[in-house]
């Protein structure tokens, strides 16, 4: 009885062993990781200093036989997506509007011009949303923009009130002043077009400074993307070689997330760097730049 006892005890504390001992073995490589992900996080500016908001960090994993595997989370891939639903929101309004939301209004029928006037100036309101959300104005200019709009959007109700007023009494009135009627409709009606031309022009023209400002955006966001990924060459070639535990055959692979090219399917894809040891020590000691290290590195989309 006391052999059956002992025996899976030893069998336990035997087979427990290699877990231990490859824990051991790993241990000095994970606390040389961690210290070499310290360095590059404060190079890549991923404390708050580059995009000034929270959330940004690098997450490590090993593969033997391959090597170190980080993942930088940015805040540029957030802003990728608020930029992706500004032209979401830009292209559905241009989607609803047709080719030439106005081009018919001279045919339509007054209440139909007056309901196209409020459209017009809806449209203009949602362009000037999207010309702040596309950060082509303050706050205090979205502020000037948006009472404009409401005092045109009032000046419209208050036409289409009196344009009723007018039209009932016109109805009801004796035959012999008729003619005052209308033309005080005549002269309500031209001070109604001169109000659609209004909404109409500001609504052209918020459309297209909110089309420059996303594409200034963009423009933006691709700049600060390549800077990122200097600044990602520039801090491996100064502190890869500190990575002493890694094995020399294997690399570095940095994932930037959410920053890859957009797939057809409009998917959001990882830009990819992988950064054979080799390099790393070539660029520390001199032999290549980190212009050449970059090159070398492989870059790609998945």
């Amino acid at each position: 009885m006391v052999r059956n006892t002992l025996l899976p005890a030893v069998l336990a504390a035997f087979l427990a062993f290699p877990a231990v001992a490859q824990e051991d073995l790993y241990d000095p490589l994970k606390r040389n990781v961690e210290a070499f992900t310290g360095m590059l996080e404060q190079a890549l500016e991923l404390d708050g200093g580059l995009f000034g908001l929270g959330g940004e960090r690098i997450d490590s994993m090993y593969l033997a036989g391959h090597g170190l595997v980080l993942e930088v989370r940015s805040n540029l891939a957030n802003a990728r997506s608020q930029l992706n639903l500004v032209v979401l929101n830009n292209s559905v309004l241009a989607l609803r509007q047709g080719d030439n939301p106005f081009a018919m209004l001279a045919r339509q029928s007054e209440d139909e011009a007056e309901d196209a006037v409020d459209t017009a100036i809806s449209q203009a309101g949602e362009y000037a949303r999207i010309l702040r959300d596309a950060d082509g104005v303050d706050d205090d200019s979205f502020e000037q923009l948006r009472v404009e709009i409401e005092s045109l959007r009032q000046e419209n109700r208050d036409g289409v009130e009196r344009l009723r007023e007018l039209t009932e009494e016109l109805s009801a009135s004796a035959l012999e002043q008729g003619e005052r009627f209308e033309q005080a409709l005549s002269e309500l009606t031209a001070e109604m077009g001169q109000l659609r031309e209004r909404a109409e022009e500001m609504a052209d023209e918020l459309r297209e400074q909110s089309e420059s400002a996303q594409l200034e955006r963009a423009e933006r966001w691709q700049q600060d993307v390549a800077s990122l990924e200097l600044r990602l060459t520039g801090a491996m070639c100064e502190y890869g070689a500190s990575l002493r535990e890694l094995p020399s055959n294997e690399n570095v692979t940095v994932i930037l997330n959410g920053l890859g090219d957009e797939s057809s399917g409009g998917g959001r894809a990882d830009l990819v760097h992988t950064f054979s040891k080799s390099d790393l020590l070539a660029c520390a000691e001199g032999d290549i730049d980190p212009a050449l290290l970059g090159e070398r590195s492989g870059r790609y989309s998945y």
